[in-house]
């Protein structure tokens, strides 16, 4: 009993010091953390304002966030909750590792603690809590997903809790969803690789809840909006590349701020993947438990998606060390059996690691907003309904004017006349060359050196002449990400209702 209560005080202890290290790294800044920081920030003003969001979305974690903002304020609100998200990996850490420990017939303490450990002081999940929120709400449940299938247990409360944690990490974001469907690809290849051994497992009730969640899940997506959907698989594609090139995480430490603890655990994903093919030739008895974390481990690693901060190679490889970790703590367990420190060491030596979760996130790396408000306060008044801006500067205008931003080009039939846009990278030069000679159109704005508000229409025009004239380094520009001339797909609308 004495035992079982020192485990449950370390735990706490490292979740209320994941928790406290996280959200002290969070709130270095006024601002909201990362690039889209606004995005969750007016969402949840949205939401408390209106009871709908300002982007129809199903996600359980933007209602979480709400109720953080409802208690704390927008800002502190979303601060706080995210560095929750992160804090409650250290027990489903811990849950997923004594289950790992007795599937693998060693010592499931070491493991829970190790892994438990880890979730605290990881600077990966300090960096999905900065940048990625949704994304690190999958996180807890996916590892309440890999304790309950290496557990073994089959009672109908934990029947019910498997179902649940599987629905929460499909529902907080598509990756979780992703992820769980690989990992259920792998642990089924895994019970073919490993044949019949013994008594044959009782796979019923596995297989009963498993058809129940697809169920569930298939209908939700169809009722509701930005969950995972056959028609994402085009919005997808046009981010894939097959070229050769160096594989993720290393290209992105150039992309985001990282320090050199995040990037160690980021690499040692790759240690994660050869450990665990080891076990999958050594270890048939845990085949679909190493497949099932070997698969997603893998596309996390596959250098398929390249691009910037916030596309979705970034966001995946971010996750490598989720799998990656139970498969290295898996192996360690295998070559070194004998091996364990006095519970006292253990306990010092995780504690003493969890500061290391403040290296992974670095809070002042932020859009410079304050450039942004200037930019504002210079549009012509009225503001127009809809603003066409890049982003990370369009939630952050409807948050500060209460206007509507857009970080797309407008759908064909919105009446152009009544959009404005803030143009990037156009010098007054190629204004006056290009630009329509109407005179009932109105001229553009010079906002700042860079940047140009003007009316859509009249921005379509110029941009059509420059086409004429066949001025491909203009048209270079025109087409840079701050210049949004890319249509949201129709997955970003599906099922979107107020």
């Amino acid at each position: 009993m004495a035992r079982a209560g020192g485990a449950a005080a370390l735990v706490a202890a490292l979740t209320v010091g994941a928790f406290a290290v996280r959200f002290a790294r969070l709130l270095d800044s006024p601002e909201p953390p990362g690039t889209d920081g606004y995005y969750y920030v007016i969402q949840v003003e949205r939401w408390l304002a209106e009871g709908h969001l300002q982007v129809p979305d199903a996600s359980w974690v933007l209602r979480a966030l709400a109720l953080g903002a409802a208690v704390l304020g927008p800002i502190p609100g979303v601060k706080a909750v995210s560095a929750l998200l992160g804090a409650i990996c250290v027990p489903s850490a811990w849950l997923a590792g004594l289950a790992l420990g007795r599937a693998s017939g060693g010592a499931g303490r070491g493991l829970a603690l190790g892994l438990a450990a880890w979730a605290a002081a990881s600077p990966m999940l300090t960096h999905l809590a900065g940048d990625f929120p949704k994304t690190l709400g999958a996180v807890a449940p996916l590892l309440l997903a890999l304790a309950w299938a290496a557990s073994g247990w089959r009672t109908g409360a934990s029947l019910l809790g498997g179902a649940g944690a599987v629905l929460l990490a499909a529902t907080a974001h598509r990756l979780g969803a992703s992820l769980l469907g690989l990992g259920a690809l792998g642990a089924g290849l895994g019970l073919l690789l490993r044949g019949r051994q013994g008594t044959p497992d009782r796979k019923g009730p596995l297989v009963l809840v498993g058809g129940l969640c697809v169920a569930a899940f298939a209908l939700l997506t169809t009722l509701l909006p930005n969950l995972l959907h056959p028609e994402d698989l085009e919005r997808v594609s046009t981010q894939l590349t097959l070229s050769p090139g160096t594989p993720p995480p290393f290209p992105y430490f150039a992309l985001r701020r990282t320090r050199l603890p995040e990037q160690v655990e980021l690499g040692a994903a790759w240690g994660g993947l050869v450990m665990g093919s080891v076990l999958l030739w050594r270890r048939r008895d845990l085949r679909p438990l190493v497949l099932g974390l070997l698969l997603p481990l893998a596309v996390c690693l596959c250098p398929l998606w390249r691009g910037d901060v916030l596309d979705l190679g970034y966001r995946t490889s971010l996750l490598a060390p989720l799998f990656a970790m139970p498969l290295l703590l898996l192996a360690g367990a295998e070559a070194l059996p004998r091996f364990q420190l006095s519970r006292g060491a253990a306990a010092l030596l995780a504690l003493g690691c969890v500061p290391l979760a403040r290296t992974g996130f670095e809070p002042t790396a932020t859009p410079p907003y304050a450039r942004y408000r200037a930019l504002f306060s210079r549009i012509p008044r009225p503001l127009p309904p809809l603003l066409i801006a890049h982003q990370g500067i369009n939630f952050f205008y409807d948050h500060v004017t209460g206007e509507e931003a857009l970080a797309w080009a407008p759908e064909p039939g919105l009446e152009r006349s009544r959009i404005g846009r803030l143009v990037w990278g156009v010098t007054d030069g190629e204004w006056v060359a290009y630009a329509p000679t109407r005179e009932a159109l109105p001229p553009p704005v010079r906002l700042d050196p860079d940047c140009v508000y003007v009316r859509e229409d009249v921005f379509e025009a110029f941009r059509a002449e420059a086409r004429v004239q066949g001025d491909e380094e203009l048209l270079e520009r025109l087409a840079d990400w701050r210049n949004p001339s890319v249509v949201r797909p129709a997955a970003l609308l599906r099922n979107h209702r107020r």
